[in-house]
């Protein structure tokens, strides 16, 4: 038994031995399997660490980049390189270890109106950049990645702008001009060519063998009183411009001073009594003859007409205006006449009222009121320093010239007739005799040997300006216009009538505009780049050149130059970094330089010229 029972306790030691080994193999496969997917996952975190660390740098590295210049940031997939402890932008993606591949992309970023950042629509804001890091790497089977994102914006720089008229305007021109442009910002403006003006033509010349006083042109007629007691009115075929030539001349019994057309008949103020208005027939003008003669106290000086009444200037002070009735040419019969105690010289009609040009030097601009042509009724008059040769009116503006050189051209304001206002005066360098006008310019003939008549620019009617004077061999007398030539009587006896086209406007076909010199008040100033805004145009290009110095009176002396520091280049492409002259004086002070060229027809527009720096 005790043998039996020793066995069995054998027996059950050895079953409870298997038993222990089993339990503890299959535990020690448990804790086995346990250490190793504690191994594999401290090693994906391992990995998935290293790759945060390699997004989080590349996200400095950009950075890094940014400070260096803002406009290294440029929009696209790019790696990274790190040379010489300098970071660059590579190809993307970029390796890293065999193992990682890292990819930096920058996009732009817009703001709504209340500057809040948008995923979609709204304004570019060119002075922020979306930059996104992200690192790749393969675990097994599976592919991962990190992905970091931060936005970098141009903190660095200040800025100059120059986008307002009054900035710009501080500026030199050279064939350029600002143009005004809507808003924002208030007051905002560009640069473009400018249209210049093409001095006219001298044409031809007719030698009348006599001084003229005054010409009227009708059709292919021009009509010249002449200074001639034998021969005192002229008639010339202007068909040909290049080959005008007299057709007839008559005699109306003294000098022809002013002459006015009014259908078949030409009305001549003339320098005598007897025949101070004098009515001839020009039906034919190769066989023209007197209609009618009328006597007044003094001779005749310029005629107006509206409709069947005449309105005579007389060279008398106490009829200095007749009004006729001219509905028979033959026999035109007085209405009234008005004394101005002062000699009348030119009248010009508008409405009720005409305006006359005396020779009294207090006096010399009075208004009648001849809505009554039998009751003529002085309203007002101005005092404009001189005796009125010449009036033209404009609208509510009369142009008047005068007696003085050098406050020759007046500029009245008549919106009001019986207050007239003096807005101020013109010196075109001359006595003006006569007034023309065709398009937006006004036209003088000059009481000046070398500068018989003068161009001036009226498109602003209320500040007209000098556009030139031409030389036309001789002093201006008279002047009028068919609206595409002018012609002006001299005072000398070859040249009698002169033919000139008249001015023509173009674009000048390049420019340039030379900003004010800028101070950055730092002498290490640091340029990082100038961007503009420009309105293309066909045929035109805009390019932009910079100089620098250490002062304002230097930067005269300092050399333009371009995007590679010298003067053969020019920045073209707007956001560009900017490259100064090596051999330069200095930082401190800038100035730029801009060259607009066009095709003559239409010019690009240059606005809001920034440029970024550091001080």
């Amino acid at each position: 038994m005790r043998k039996l029972f020793k066995k069995l306790e054998f027996g059950f030691s050895l079953v409870e031995v298997m038993l222990a080994v089993a339990i503890f193999s299959v535990f020690a496969i448990a804790l086995f399997s346990l250490s190793l997917d504690t191994i594999k996952r401290d090693s994906n975190n391992e990995l998935s660490i290293q790759g945060l660390a390699y997004a989080q740098e590349g996200i400095e590295a950009t950075r890094n980049i940014r400070d260096r210049g803002y406009l290294l940031l440029t929009n696209g997939d790019h790696g990274l390189d790190l040379t010489l402890g300098v970071w660059s932008f590579v190809l993307a993606p970029e390796n890293i270890d065999d193992f990682y591949d890292r990819t930096i992309t920058i996009s732009d970023v817009f703001r709504d109106e209340y500057g809040n950042i948008i995923n979609e629509g709204g304004i570019l804001d060119p002075d922020t950049k979306l930059v996104s890091s992200e690192v790749e790497w393969q675990e097994g089977m599976l592919p991962r990645s990190i992905v970091l994102e931060s936005y970098l914006s141009n903190w660095r720089g200040d800025d100059w702008i120059q986008t307002t008229c009054a900035e710009l305007d501080l500026g030199t021109f050279e064939d350029t001009e600002i143009l005004e442009e809507a808003g924002p910002p208030e007051d905002n403006c560009s640069i473009k060519i400018a249209e210049i003006e093409v001095s006219s033509d001298f044409l031809e010349t007719v030698n009348i063998g006599k001084h003229a006083m005054d010409v009227d042109v009708e059709g292919n007629y021009a009509y010249l009183g002449l200074e001639s007691s034998s021969e005192g009115v002229a008639v010339v075929d202007i068909s040909d411009k290049n080959n005008p030539f007299i057709t007839d001349t008559l005699d109306v019994g003294d000098k022809g001073r002013y002459v006015r057309v009014d259908g078949n008949e030409l009305y001549v103020g003339v320098k005598d009594d007897d025949e101070a208005l004098t009515v001839v027939n020009i039906t034919n003008p190769s066989n023209i003859s007197i209609i009618s003669t009328t006597e007044l106290e003094d001779y005749g000086n310029q005629p107006a007409i509206d409709g069947d009444i005449l309105f005579m200037a007389v060279d008398d002070d106490e009829n200095s205006i007749v009004s006729f009735n001219i509905n028979n040419p033959s026999s035109p019969q007085e209405l009234d006449s008005i004394d101005l105690s002062d000699d009348a010289y030119v009248i010009s009609l508008d409405g009720d009222y005409a305006y006359v040009g005396t020779d009294d030097d207090h006096r010399g601009f009075v208004v009648l009121d001849v809505s009554d042509p039998s009751n003529l009724e002085q309203v007002a008059y101005l005092n404009v320093g001189e005796e009125v040769n010449a009036i033209y009116i404009y609208g509510a503006i009369a142009y008047i010239g005068t007696e003085e050189d050098d406050e020759s051209l007046h500029i009245i304001d008549i919106s009001d007739p019986e207050n007239p206002v003096d807005l101020g005066y013109l010196d075109i360098g001359g006595e003006i005799q006569d007034l023309t006008v065709v398009d937006d310019y006004l036209y003088a003939a000059v009481d000046r040997s070398h500068h018989g008549m003068a161009a001036i620019d009226i498109s602003t009617p209320l500040v007209p300006t000098l556009s030139y004077s031409l030389d036309i061999s001789g002093k201006g007398s008279g002047i009028d216009s068919d609206g595409s030539y002018v012609y002006v009587t001299t005072h000398s006896s070859n040249k009698g009538l002169v033919i000139v086209g008249t001015t023509e406007e173009s674009m000048a076909i390049s420019g340039n505009y030379s900003s004010i010199v800028f101070d950055t008040a730092s002498s290490d100033t640091q340029y990082n780049f100038i961007e503009w805004d420009e309105t293309e145009a066909p045929g035109g290009d805009v390019k932009i050149q910079l100089r620098t110095a250490s002062s304002s009176a230097g930067i005269a002396g300092a050399n333009w130059v371009g995007p590679d520091g010298t003067s053969e280049t020019y920045y073209t492409d707007s956001r560009t970094e900017i490259a100064l002259d090596p051999g330069r004086n200095g930082v401190r002070y800038l100035q730029f330089k801009a060259i607009i060229e066009s095709d003559g027809v239409t010019s690009p527009l240059l606005s809001s010229i920034r440029i970024n720096y550091t001080p």
